[in-house]
């Protein structure tokens, strides 16, 4: 079976994020349990994992991908931002836990989130800034829910441009096996990483740096801008600078064809458009 989806509002319940998915055709699905620009302190109300829950059961929803608030920056040094983002950590983690536990047919990948910047910071110390709030966030909510860190486009001092980088962070943390990856395929082909002419190439890299066992989702987007410009704008897919042609190859290489692929595009913002992308989606699958 072939994963596949997009990213859905769980905005009036939690349960209509599987509604969407049902309604749209797809097996994979990225939400956002609470508002995207909110420090995500407290609890997600049980009867929210309960609607969730009893919406999913035979919905043939089979991949759930959470993903953190657009605040969180593990690489901050102010304590109060930096605790902030850990919490808000720690309350996806948490939302994750409860629904591995009532969805029994659902393989909940993880949550997702953005590394951060290490503006006041070499790489290195933000590199060990990102791996302490990893332990730190692990040990306050035990269990196999795991931490999935996104690749990023690395504008300015953003860190996670780079699977060396993604790997470092991994590398710093006691309990690995909770620790994953999310690859953007936007966000690599403006980091240097040239789907139209080096996919091979690439996915013995990801193999080697980061071990393919360990890439839990792609986040399929094409790109606004060019290759290497380090600038993060997503385009519907193939028709931008990555183009259909790699694409299709991308979500066909036998090596990455296990591997949910979920669309973040400017498509998805209209009910109409985002029926029409993953229509195109489905007619890219092999």
């Amino acid at each position: 079976m072939r994963y596949f989806g997009a990213h859905v509002t769980s905005a009036g319940g939690h349960e209509n994020a599987i509604k969407q998915a049902v309604k749209y055709g797809i097996n994979s699905i990225q939400t956002m349990p609470t508002a995207p620009m909110r420090w995500a302190l407290k609890d997600v109300p049980m009867e929210q994992v309960e609607a969730f829950a009893k919406e999913q059961k035979g919905s043939g929803v089979k991949k759930l991908l959470m993903h953190c608030i657009y605040l969180i920056n593990l690489a901050r040094q102010d304590k109060q931002m930096f605790h902030l983002g850990k919490m808000s950590l720690v309350t996806y983690l948490k939302y994750a836990e409860e629904v591995m536990k009532r969805c029994e047919d659902l393989d909940v990948l993880g949550v997702t989130f953005h590394p951060g910047s290490a503006k006041d910071l070499t790489p290195e110390e933000g590199i060990k800034r990102i791996s302490y709030g990893l332990n730190w966030i692990l040990e306050q909510v035990p269990g196999n829910s795991m931490l999935l860190l996104e690749s990023s486009a690395g504008a300015g001092a953003i860190m996670g441009d780079t699977l060396e980088e993604l790997a470092a962070m991994r590398d710093g943390v006691e309990d690995k096996k909770r620790v994953g990856y999310v690859l953007d395929t936007q966000h690599m082909f403006v980091s240097g990483y040239d789907w139209t002419t080096d996919l091979e190439g690439i996915v013995k890299k990801v193999d080697s740096i980061l071990g393919l066992e360990n890439i839990k989702c792609f986040h399929l987007n094409d790109s606004m801008m060019a290759f290497n410009s380090h600038r993060d704008r997503h385009e519907n897919i193939g028709k931008g600078k990555i183009g259909e042609e790699a694409m299709r190859a991308l979500i066909n290489h036998p090596k990455l064809k296990d591997i949910p692929f979920i669309l973040e595009t400017p498509a998805l913002k209209s009910d109409t458009t985002m029926g029409e992308e993953i229509a195109t989606l489905k007619s890219y699958l092999l």
